[in-house]
């Protein structure tokens, strides 16, 4: 495992993409409770459930509903997605009470900003708690892509790549930080460096399997590895 001290960057850092949730904010969002209730949503509309079984929430939405519009029609598949998606954006507003930006978030934003390289938000959390969680923190990026702005959302990497896109940069000169191994799987597949962000309570070895560029344990460390090749 690469770490602030031993990792350098290999030639210049034009963009850095951030995950929102654990790596810039800090939320109280209830994933279980969350899972829950697209689960009832799911169940409600007859779908068996091992169509949905080990599968993470945003998937198990999809994949029911395409069961639903093969089976029902697409008027269907659609109501189950709108029924599923209020689910998720209930629970990601109410996991904002107390939410606050991740230590060093603004100065990390506001450096990488002023020594002219690009950044953007990649989330798969909706417009209205994205938005909602950054008034509250403070926090600003000129681009922001959620899972309501794209087809396709990590750890699919056209959602990063559709970032660098807005931001004119290139995937051998960009950056994936994120606090989950989905962040870094996207973060590769697009054909960028990666960092992982190592959140309080995850081992040390979290990361071990994706092999990151360099693991960190807050936002600041990871300064000189971006700005090493400017």
């Amino acid at each position: 495992m690469n770490t602030e001290a031993t990792a350098r960057p290999s030639g210049r850092v034009s963009a850095v993409l951030f995950d929102l949730d654990g790596t810039l904010v800090l939320t109280h969002i209830d994933f279980v409770a969350m899972r829950a209730a697209v689960q009832e949503v799911i169940a409600a509309a007859g779908v068996p459930a091992e169509v949905v079984k080990g599968l993470d929430i945003l998937t198990m939405a999809t994949r029911a509903a395409e069961f639903v519009r093969a089976r029902d029609g697409e008027a269907a598949s659609q109501e189950l997605i709108a029924r599923a998606e209020d689910a998720m954006v209930e629970a990601e507003m109410l996991g904002l009470e107390g939410a606050g930006a991740a230590p060093f978030a603004a100065e990390v934003l506001e450096t990488l900003s002023a020594k002219g390289v690009g950044v953007a938000i990649v989330t798969r959390n909706c417009r209205r708690a994205t938005e909602a969680v950054l008034a509250r923190t403070g926090l600003a990026c000129p681009v922001i892509l959620t899972r309501d702005d794209v087809v396709r959302y990590k750890p699919d990497p056209a959602h990063l790549l559709a970032a660098l896109e807005c931001l004119g940069a290139t995937p051998e000169v960009a950056v994936m930080v994120g606090d989950h191994l989905m962040d870094i799987q996207a973060g590769r597949a697009a054909g960028m460096r990666t960092i992982g962000v190592l959140t309080p309570g995850r081992p040390d070895d979290y990361f071990a399997s994706e092999n990151p560029d360099l693991v960190v344990k807050d936002l600041r460390s990871l300064l000189s590895f971006v700005l090493g090749g400017l």
